[in-house]
């Protein structure tokens, strides 16, 4: 994993910086869960900045996990979920929800119910609850 032991404080533009380099590296591979906790990582971090990323970023980052998505695949559904939650990808979550009664994994779909109960009426706009 490439991002994995990057500083713990980047401002957004050096995270900027970072998602541009994540897709340079992994754009045209296959998106498997080495790549996705890569992409974790900085997500993670884009949370602590207090800031959205980019439009531009925003619609990569919705491009990529629409392509991404397993939706019965537990272990990419769960780290899936953490970057929608921690960059606020409100129309990757959406989708997932509007197909959680398709989801033939119990676990998954219990997980999706999860974030949909935790963070479905702030997914927009996450920091209006801090």
């Amino acid at each position: 994993m490439i991002f994995e032991g990057i500083s713990e404080t980047l401002e957004a533009s050096e995270l900027e910086l970072n998602f541009k380099k994540f897709f340079e590296v992994y754009g045209d591979k296959p998106k498997n869960i080495t790549a996705l906790k890569d992409l974790y990582e900085l997500a993670y971090r884009q949370w602590d900045t207090f800031e959205p990323v980019s439009d531009d970023t925003y619609k990569k980052l919705t491009e990529y996990l629409m392509s991404a998505l397993k939706l019965n695949s537990y272990e990419i559904m769960d780290v899936i979920l953490s970057i929608i939650e921690n960059l606020s990808l409100k129309e990757v979550f959406q989708y997932i929800v509007s197909e959680k009664d398709n989801i033939r994994n119990i676990s998954v779909r219990e997980l999706v119910e999860e974030a949909e109960n935790d963070y479905a009426d702030i997914i927009g706009d996450p920091f209006s609850a801090l």
